[in-house]
């Protein structure tokens, strides 16, 4: 069940950006006793005090026993929100961390928000989602899709699942809606349900077979290692094609780490040309990578080089776009840009930081660029300003729109302008060029997943020495209104 779905409503009040992280309960750990706190309320109103809750579906056994069968060593998990500056999220095992817009003071006082879990099922090859809950005061604000959203992965990442299924109730069409949205579809029942308007669901799974190439591998751990201590180099990445590119970004998604979105890069002809790339690249961003603004960024987090800093119009996608065609490429199949943008739910500045882990490959050329995208497309961090929504915007004006970008502090301080034409003629031009590349290799962008679309204003490394504290502020400009401040900041710091 679920419980906690509503609609999105339109906040009139003061918003607050508020990092939310996800956490894997643990025996021992403060996790656990909300999780029982959360599943018993969950119950509580699910039953409507009808009946004893501890005797319903063997609750009382399953609480004692927690995480029991939602552990990853049975094949399941089981996940408790928190605020990320919450004490209890300390020292926790965080599988994901995702900043929410919501109304001023939402989140004080906060411990424990939702939960969510999922099982393996006795169907070999089957897994179940239960126990997804949000408590009152935060609904409204995404969380239930967020919490499925990183259920899902989970279970992708275990790679032995062809499908998930839950069961949910007509009376919750939000519900419903939302996981419509995520590519579930309507199933036979699989479970005795007491419930009469109950619905059942699934959602097919990818299993992805292992690359085979155990260098493909061992790049893939060594880009990791490099990525997660400070200043650190990665050693011995050296790939020849874009093909190994993604494959090696698959083999770091296998590893654990969590897809929240993808970037596009080389998104016009001079920086085709000097990568010697006929159409542009893309890559994941990975959920650490991926952060509200205005925030510090400590240079040591970012690698050993900066290779650019760059304002892009990103967008986060409302609704799943599957694949459409198969490596041959059928006519006639591919997503056009009306199609994508029906998909988008909002648009947001962002500041990307290129950054890389292997300063041997620099400067970029047509031998270096596939090493160089491998290395998580020189993502170093992406800042998101606020979210505007797609309904206020009318997409044919992006190629119009205005991007500026300032650096200042640290000496002389230094700016670029662009538009939204530097990037494939249109950003939209950009997100669609990304969905059908995904959809070729049969590659699904989710819903909630975030795009940068490429640089429409850069300032070069040289204009940003390593190490030189700065404040790097990017704007969007030409856009209506109603879309109020389109701007977003971060401050470049020591750690």
């Amino acid at each position: 069940r679920d419980l906690g779905i509503h609609h999105a409503s339109n906040f009139t009040l003061a918003m607050e950006s508020a990092e939310i992280v996800l956490v894997q309960i643990r025996e021992g750990d403060s996790s656990l006793r909300h999780a029982r706190e959360l599943l018993f309320e969950y119950t509580q109103i699910l039953l409507e005090h009808k009946c004893d809750v501890g005797s319903f579906q063997d609750l009382e056994v399953e609480l004692k026993e927690l995480p029991g069968r939602y552990s990853p060593e049975h094949g399941g998990g089981m996940l408790v929100a928190y605020r990320s500056d919450s004490h209890y999220a300390h020292g926790a095992l965080s599988v994901h961390r995702e900043s929410v817009s919501c109304k001023d003071g939402t989140f004080k006082d906060a411990d424990a928000i939702a939960c969510i879990a999922f099982k393996a099922l006795a169907e070999e090859g089957v897994a179940e989602i239960k126990r997804l809950y949000v408590r009152e005061p935060y609904r409204n604000l995404g969380l239930g899709a967020l919490l499925t959203r990183a259920v899902i992965q989970q279970a992708k990442k275990a790679n032995k699942y062809t499908s998930m299924k839950l069961d949910t109730l007509e009376r919750l069409p939000y519900c419903i809606q939302m996981y419509t949205r995520m590519g579930f579809k309507a199933c036979a029942p699989y479970v005795p349900n007491p419930e009469g308007d109950a619905v059942y669901l699934e959602l097919p799974l990818p299993v992805r077979p292992p690359s085979g190439a155990p260098q493909i591998e061992a790049m893939a751990q060594s880009l990791i290692k490099a990525r997660n201590v400070p200043n650190s180099e990665a050693a011995d990445v050296h790939v020849t094609s874009l093909v190994q590119s993604y494959q090696l970004h698959s083999a770091i998604s296998r590893a654990g780490e969590v897809v929240q979105g993808w970037k596009v890069g080389a998104t016009n002809e001079a920086a085709m040309q000097r990568l010697g790339l006929t159409s542009p690249f893309r890559a994941p961003l990975f959920s650490p990578n991926v952060r509200r603004g205005p925030c510090p960024v400590a240079f040591e987090e970012l690698g050993v080089k900066i290779s650019a800093l760059e304002c892009e119009f990103a967008f986060r996608i409302g609704k799943a776009l599957p694949p459409r065609q198969g490596r041959a490429c059928v006519p006639n199949t591919a997503y056009t840009e009306d199609e994508v943008w029906d998909a988008v739910e909002s648009l947001m500045p962002a500041i990307e930081i290129a950054a890389t882990r292997s300063p041997s490959k620099l400067p970029p050329s047509p031998e270096t660029t596939p090493s160089l995208v491998a290395d998580y497309g020189l993502n170093g961090v992406l800042v998101l300003g606020q979210p505007i929504k797609a309904s206020l915007i009318d997409r044919t004006s992006l190629s119009a729109a205005t991007a500026t970008l300032s650096r200042e502090g640290g000496g002389k301080g230094m700016s670029a302008e662009g538009k939204g034409s530097n990037v494939m003629g249109c950003p939209v031009a950009s997100l669609t060029w990304l969905v059908n590349s995904l959809s070729s290799d049969g590659v699904t962008l989710e819903e909630g997943a975030i795009v940068s679309t490429g640089a429409a204003a850069l300032i070069p490394s040289d204009k940003c020495p390593w190490g030189e504290k700065c404040t790097v502020k990017g704007a969007l400009g030409g856009l209506p209104a109603a879309a109020g401040d389109a701007s977003v900041s971060i401050e470049l710091t020591e750690a």
